[in-house]
């Protein structure tokens, strides 16, 4: 066990290299674009993105969530010989469903074009071809490197391949080639990724570890598999992707880039929030302890941990957004945004809440009843059609708030199903605690409002409020000092003390 904890720490490390450098450079890049490029280029590009998550759901089978609940499980039972053979079936399936998909895209690309409101939009799925089928590979390669504690080479070639990704976009925007030299600077940095990822696990894993022979689990993996499958499908209705699509339908895609826009800000936030970086740290720690010790209580233990480590975290950053993001807008992106600032709001509101979701999903994965998730997509269809009727009444307002009210309600349903099956309980007093000590904070952030007149003043300010939460923190603390023993023996040193 001791071996085990000394590899977490390790991987925690380097995955706070690889988060303290590559969001922050890809932050730098996506501020560079969105001030080169106009709203509707953006809102584009955006929906370039958003039918990536289609061809996702159409290619994948489930295999994100089968790679995330079993590699961990083999690895930890060393059947090496099952987890290579699952490894390469799911590369090779998802390559051969992502081609036909892209196909049959093609096939009705005039379609396309009128749904989008967008003139020629299949060039850009033809220019972005190798792009997205190396995009969807790259996601098992890395959910399984993860999986075998091999972030080490994770964020050795995120941080090569987004150096080289900054120099390629800025060389082809700098030349005036727009949306398509976006695309191509995004297909070679997609290549690189995904070659030296693909060394990574031949190199460090597949060559120095084997077994004996062993027989895929089809009925299990299947079952599991299909359940994930079905649940991916309501998962990208309930996202934004299926609000850019609806938006460029009636509105057209400069009201995408502006709801993009609000999107992107609270996705910016949420990459640099620890517990969003670790999660796949966390899920291979969580499952590989559950397979160790299959007991219900300390499953327990672990979601409430984690539900108060989510909220320690990002309700003060939510809170922060919420009284800053015009400044956040004007000082760090562009004025010509500033119409996203409601939208900006909403999302931070909601956003915040159902980061909740994660823990909940673990819990629904460890015991494998991935069927009640599964039903939680009924709110996809509440999604969909109040997406369709609320926006020609409030716009893309109206959009973000049936997104938004949508994974709170599933959330909420997630919750209530999971007790049928164990008595999943919710610790308040400290979430409380979390509470005060936040709106403590903004309270004097917002008596600072006036003070913030450029990006120097909105660092400091934004600074000064952190530390007057992690002040009143440690006089108001949520932890317990078990739970904080546990954090510290996973941190490079136990500087956890609140």
């Amino acid at each position: 066990m001791q071996d085990f904890n000394q590899k977490i720490k390790q991987n925690a490390l380097f995955i706070f290299y690889h988060k303290a450098t590559v969001p922050f450079i890809n932050l730098l890049i996506t501020i560079y674009v969105i001030k080169k490029i106009t709203v509707n280029e953006y809102g584009i590009y955006n929906l370039l993105y958003a039918l990536i998550g289609y061809l996702s759901l159409f290619s994948s089978m489930g295999l994100v969530n089968v790679f995330q609940r079993f590699v961990p499980e083999y690895y930890v039972k060393k059947e090496y010989d099952l987890l290579k053979k699952v490894f390469n079936s799911g590369l090779l399936l998802r390559f051969l469903l992502t081609i036909i998909a892209i196909g049959i895209i093609l096939i009705f690309s005039n379609s396309l074009n009128k749904l989008f409101q967008v003139e020629n939009f299949n060039e850009y799925v033809e220019y972005f071809f190798i792009g997205i089928i190396l995009f969807l590979e790259i996601q098992l390669v890395e959910v399984t490197l993860s999986s075998l504690l091999l972030n080490k080479f994770i964020m050795v070639s995120y941080l090569i391949t987004t150096i080289f990704r900054a120099g390629l976009i800025y060389f082809f925007v700098e030349n005036n080639m727009g949306i398509k030299g976006l695309l191509i600077a995004e297909t070679i940095s997609y290549g690189l990724l995904f070659l030296l990822l693909l060394i990574s696990y031949y190199a460090i894993f597949a060559s120095r570890h084997k077994s004996a022979k062993s027989k895929i689990p089809i009925k299990r993996l299947l079952r599991y598999g299909g359940f994930s499958y079905f649940d991916e499908f309501g998962e990208t209705i309930l996202d934004v992707k299926t609000d850019f699509f609806i938006i460029a339908g009636f509105l057209g895609p400069t009201m995408v880039g502006i709801y993009a826009f609000a999107n992107q800000i609270i996705e910016s936030v949420t990459k640099i929030l620890p517990f969003k970086f670790m999660k796949s740290l966390i899920r291979s720690v969580f499952f590989t302890k559950f397979s160790e010790n299959s007991s219900i209580d300390q499953l327990n233990l672990n979601f409430n941990l984690l539900v108060k480590i989510i909220a320690f975290i990002s309700l003060p950053i939510f809170m922060g957004v919420i009284v800053f993001g015009d400044k956040i807008i004007l000082y760090l992106f562009d004025v010509k945004y500033i119409s996203a600032l409601n939208l900006l709001w909403v999302f931070s509101g909601f956003m915040m809440i159902n980061s909740f979701q994660f823990p909940l999903q673990l819990v629904v994965q460890a015991l494998e009843r991935v069927e009640i998730t599964f039903a939680s997509k009924i709110f996809s269809i509440y999604n969909l059609i109040g997406d369709l009727l609320i926006i020609q009444v409030l716009g893309i307002l109206g959009v973000g708030l049936i997104t938004c009210s949508a994974r709170l309600f599933q959330n909420i349903f997630i919750f209530y199903r999971i007790r049928k099956f164990f008595p999943l309980k919710i610790d308040l007093q400290p979430l409380l605690k979390i509470g005060i000590n936040s709106m403590l904070m903004i309270v004097i952030l917002y008596f600072c409002r006036n003070f913030v007149e450029n990006i120097l003043t909105l660092i400091l300010f934004s600074t000064l409020g952190l530390i007057t939460y992690l002040c009143l923190s440690i006089i108001n603390r949520s932890f317990f000092k078990e739970e904080r023993q546990t954090i510290n023996k996973l941190l490079p040193r136990p500087i956890f003390v609140f």
